[in-house]
């Protein structure tokens, strides 16, 4: 029995997108190594090291969490502010040895 024509697109369709998620974590993984983004205190990622590539990364990752911190806000009748501050905290303990984080002061450090 061979496989449809709907259904071999869909598979590849499908494939597409997961590897397009799995190089997008990669390269905000490699950002984050290289020092090209940090962690801000505002619960968004900011652009350490400016260029376009970095500006495109830190606008899908910045829009990704937005939605994320609306749901949580949502759910919980709190401000989406309230969302993002906890969340950088987190994301700020949670960074690595070598990922750039920013102090309350709003200076870039290497954690």
């Amino acid at each position: 029995m061979k496989p449809s024509l709907a259904i071999v697109t869909l598979l590849c369709a499908a494939s597409l997108l997961w590897c397009s998620s799995v190089l997008a974590a990669v390269t905000l993984q490699q950002a984050k190594v290289s020092g090209w983004v940090g962690e801000q205190t505002n619960g968004y990622l900011g652009v350490v090291v400016d260029s376009q590539e970095t500006q495109t990364l830190v606008f899908a990752v910045n829009d990704k969490r937005k939605k994320y911190y609306l749901v949580i806000a949502e759910r919980n009748h709190i401000k989406l502010d309230t969302v993002a501050k906890l969340a950088a905290q987190k994301a700020i303990q949670a960074a690595e040895p070598g990922h750039i984080i920013q102090t309350p002061q709003g200076k870039w450090l290497t954690k």
